[in-house]
């Protein structure tokens, strides 16, 4: 089911980027490096050696619960072909968790560290200016999770997961007859693997200061689906997200 389903998405995204693929000069090559911090909250529900918890944050909470956060993205880029990689850690603490047979006021310590690499083509899109990427590759999470029980008690599971991944990045021109260098340049990424599915959609605003140096604004969610083998009671079903805010160079 899992092949069948990332062959017909890989499918969809050749033949859209093929429609509006057409010819154009090399360009030689292009890097950047940006380092992002991401305020990023945390919701959903997980089920630890069979204890479950439920939990949602709205908006204005995304910055009480980030013990801390950031990533770094590297990119390098050599005519049309991409190479892309990317890191990020985040500490997370939750609590008045809804848990299962256990008394409110539970809390949910989370770890995360996350590697991504991606290779692909970049394509001209289908208005002036606009550039479009697709991209395959993997991600590797490790991930630590402690859900704190009844009399001072805590359930963990340490999860390492490696997925395989297709990316579309797309670089679209604003106001570029008044604004020269901004640009809104979203992400979309869904894979799986070890995990059930995994996705990232990354609306960001890009702005390029100066010849070397660049400005992103944007708000960044990532999530997994995952269940443990051999039905062992233990299941993740996350979805992280929040405003991220990156300054990095260009050459």
């Amino acid at each position: 089911m899992k092949v069948k389903i990332m062959t017909a998405i890989a499918a969809g995204l050749v033949l859209a980027a093929g429609m509006a693929a057409s010819a154009a000069e090399p360009e030689g090559w292009k890097f950047e490096l940006t380092p992002y911090l991401w305020a990023a909250g945390l919701e959903g529900d997980v089920t630890i050696n069979g204890h479950e918890a439920d939990f949602e944050k709205e908006f204005s909470d995304l910055f009480d619960m980030l013990d801390i956060g950031g990533s770094l993205l590297g990119v390098v880029q050599y005519n049309r072909f991409i190479a892309l990689g990317e890191v990020d850690y985040f500490s997370l603490s939750t609590d008045n968790l809804d848990v299962e047979d256990q008394p409110p006021g539970r809390t949910l310590d989370s770890k995360l560290l996350i590697g991504e690499a991606a290779v692909g083509y970049e394509f001209d899109g289908f208005m002036e200016g606009m550039k479009m990427g697709l991209l395959a590759g993997a991600r590797m999470t490790s991930m630590d999770v402690d859900l704190e029980l009844d009399a001072g008690e805590t359930a963990s599971k340490d999860n390492d997961l490696v997925d395989a991944i297709l990316v579309l990045r797309t670089h679209i021109p604003l106001f570029p007859s008044k604004i020269d260098g901004l640009a809104f340049n979203p992400t979309l990424a869904i894979g799986a693997g070890d995990s059930d599915l995994v996705y990232e959609l990354f609306p960001q605003l890009q702005y390029q200061v100066t010849d070397h140096m660049m400005a992103r604004l944007g708000y960044r969610t990532v999530g997994y689906k995952f269940k443990g083998e051999h039905n062992d009671d233990n299941e993740l079903n996350i979805n992280l997200a929040g405003l991220t805010v990156g300054l990095g160079v260009t050459f």
